[in-house]
């Protein structure tokens, strides 16, 4: 017998064990997770003869349009299936079960990030389309240490908290199609950025207010997982950046509409549906940003 519902008290565990046959990740990571993001009434489960085979939580966000409308949205993440069990459509049901419930609290949309590139065909059979691009570049150390730079053009990078970096991140991303988050989920991505040994930052160019998010993956090696600045003043940040967080290879990711003489490539990165009738515009043919998604 199926059950498809919201997730209760007293299962943490067994979602746990899902998570980690579906994900992975350690322990110690899992525990971080349901210490700090995990919510009852925003995680949809599929049961099975009492088992939980299924789930995936439903993160509350914004999806803002270059006119600065913006609409109640729904970022479904951890989409995860009992690995004895991928194929069959319980991920689809889990799915159909959200948007039932998500019309209930009238979340006109829902985005998700696709774990691998073949699931775009997956989500897009499910009513998805491709709205968010991210730029990507991988660089070592040496290629911006070797690069002359303005001195006088003086970049400070600061520790931030969770609400001026949300000030900051929505005054860099106005005028564009993006997602915004809520206060509560800047402060989880400084925490995940906390846990790895970096941070969230204000990145300080003479009058220009940036952000910047960052995790380090090993001693060598750091992600950049958003950096918001004009486009004509990033490479002077990257360099100060390099200078102040020390690795051998950073990997990079920047809104896609610029960033050209960064290398890289543009690519597809968000999908987005709509849940419920309502007085919506497809949104712009431009490329939307999407931003960090705590994958």
């Amino acid at each position: 017998m199926f059950e498809v519902r919201l997730a209760q008290k007293g299962e943490m565990d067994h979602q746990k064990d899902l998570w980690k046959r579906c994900f992975g990740d350690s322990d110690s990571f899992i525990d971080f997770y349901y210490a700090n993001r995990y919510k009852e009434d925003q995680t949809a489960v599929l049961l099975h003869e009492g088992e939980i085979l299924a789930m995936l939580t439903m993160v509350p966000v914004r999806t803002v349009l270059p006119d600065n409308r913006n609409f109640k949205t729904a970022m479904l993440y951890a989409i995860a299936t009992h690995p004895e069990y991928q194929n069959i459509g319980f991920a689809a049901r889990l799915m159909d079960f959200s948007n039932h419930y998500l019309k209930t609290l009238k979340t006109e949309l829902s985005v998700l990030v696709p774990a691998k590139e073949q699931l775009f065909d997956y989500y897009r059979k499910q009513g998805y389309q491709v709205k968010f691009y991210i730029r990507e570049t991988q660089f070592f150390r040496d290629r911006f240490e070797r690069r002359a730079y303005d001195q006088s053009c003086k970049c400070m990078v600061s520790e931030v908290t969770p609400q001026e970096y949300n000030c900051r991140r929505n005054k860099q991303l106005n005028g564009r199609l993006f997602i915004a988050y809520s206060d509560e989920d800047i402060a989880y991505q400084k925490k995940l950025s906390q846990l790895s040994g970096v941070d969230i930052y204000a990145i300080d160019i003479a009058e220009i207010q940036g952000c910047l998010a960052v995790e380090r993956i090993t001693p060598d090696k750091v992600l950049i997982k958003e950096i918001l600045l004009p486009e004509n003043l990033m490479n002077v940040a990257i360099q100060q950046i390099v200078r102040q967080l020390s690795a051998k290879e950073y990997v990079l990711r920047i809104p896609p509409y610029f960033g050209e003489d960064l290398g890289g490539c543009i690519r597809p990165f968000g999908m987005i549906r709509v849940n419920r009738e309502f007085d919506w515009v497809t949104p712009p043919e431009g490329l939307g940003y999407l931003g960090f998604a705590f994958d």
